[in-house]
């Protein structure tokens, strides 16, 4: 699919994730811009790339699909940086986010004698930048790490706030660490050649920005989501910075997680469920979240908190974009056996985001015992 023109080519936007409040500062810049990945980079990239620390050689983890669209894009680019490549390929898909690839990447670093003054790169969507992210946390103690995003999902997701890991059977994310990297370069040219359902699946963390955080986000998304759907690039561009600028908020006030930053779990809830009992295969994360929010928006209902207008107005949106919006059909107690291993649990209670109005959120912790008869109550009206 080809994505519109658009007429400013290089950096577009910057955007500071301020972290020099805590006790170690982790401050990076985010840059976004069309064509900034290029077997010629101009001046500005190349002294961010410096200025971000990367000055040698740098250890690329990306996966078969994006190596085979752009292995020599990002070969070049880092050459024409003065920085020698060390690319490791691994399998598409979120199998590859397991402690067994995990190994193989330790493996492959010591082979390639990666040393405490290289960067590690990851270069692919949320499955490399995590497992990436990981491998840099937890490799010789630490070693910086660059993120450069070719998904909207990572791009508006996954690539800004230093949360890293890998999954186990029993649930997603369960084995990780809280890890910042030193820049992340997202270049929405690389969006050319997504299919339209990764593209759609990206879509579903852009409308959780908007739904619990920012009300006009969500009314453009509303307004423009065909455009955005159509690969429009300043429909995309507009999209990536605007979420980009929520995540860095959050996150510097939130760094790991202790409070504010948790409702970026808004919908996380029953859509981490949901890929754990599809063991990670034939459901997109997107996808699973986009049910989690409905799900979500229906207890805020429920509870008092919503109005059902609200309600529609995120279901209908998602329903448009191409997302589900149908609880699968898995037995209510399966669904509660693994929401009871989501890192949220505390005192066997869950502690969910429910949304309030467009825009606006609040922090609830329920009990297991509703949340099944709820589900069994929706799961029967499907």
């Amino acid at each position: 699919m080809a994505i519109s023109k658009h007429e400013n080519k290089g950096i577009n936007m910057k955007i500071r994730v301020d972290l020099s409040s805590s006790a170690k500062d982790s401050s990076y810049d985010i840059l976004v811009g069309s064509g900034i990945i290029n077997a010629k980079a101009g001046d500005e990239i190349i002294g961010a790339l410096k200025s971000a620390g990367l000055k040698d050689r740098a250890f690329v983890i990306t996966c078969a699909t994006v190596s085979g669209l752009y292995g020599q894009l990002i070969t070049g680019f880092l050459k024409n940086a003065g920085i020698k490549p060390v690319i490791f390929t691994l399998p598409d898909g979120e199998a590859a986010k397991s402690l067994e690839y995990l190994s193989r990447i330790y493996d492959e670093l010591i082979e390639s004698r990666i040393e405490r003054s290289d960067f590690i790169i990851a270069f692919g969507g949320g499955v490399i930048g995590d497992l990436a992210g990981f491998a840099a946390a937890t490799y010789l103690r630490g070693i910086n790490f660059i993120q450069i995003p070719t998904t909207l999902l990572a791009d508006v997701d996954s690539s800004v706030g230093g949360k890293t890991g890998i999954n186990r059977p029993e649930g997603k994310n369960l084995v990780g660490a809280f890890y910042q990297p030193r820049a992340v370069l997202i270049d929405v040219d690389l969006l050319e050649s997504l299919g339209v359902r990764e593209l759609v699946n990206g879509f579903a963390e852009v409308i959780k920005y908007g739904a619990i955080l920012d009300s006009e986000l969500f009314l453009y998304l509303e307004n423009n989501y065909k455009k955005v759907l159509s690969y429009d690039k300043d429909s995309l561009m507009h999209i990536i910075e605007r979420s980009c600028s929520i995540k860095a908020d959050v996150v510097k006030n939130d760094e790991e997680e202790a409070g504010f930053r948790s409702a970026l779990n808004f919908g996380h809830s029953l859509g981490h469920a949901i890929e754990t009992l599809y063991n990670y295969e034939d459901i997109k994360h997107g996808e699973a979240m986009a049910i989690g929010m409905v799900f979500a928006s229906m207890v805020s209902e429920d509870l008092g908190f919503c109005a059902g207008e609200t309600v529609n107005r995120i279901k209908t949106l998602i329903k448009n974009s191409g997302l589900p919006v149908k609880i699968p059909n898995f037995d209510p107690l399966k669904y509660i056996n693994a929401m009871k291993l989501d890192k949220k649990v505390n005192n066997r209670l869950i502690k969910c985001v429910l949304v309030k109005d467009i825009g606006s959120f609040i922090f609830k912790e329920l009990d297991f015992e509703y949340l099944g008869e709820f589900l069994k109550k929706l799961m029967l009206t499907n």
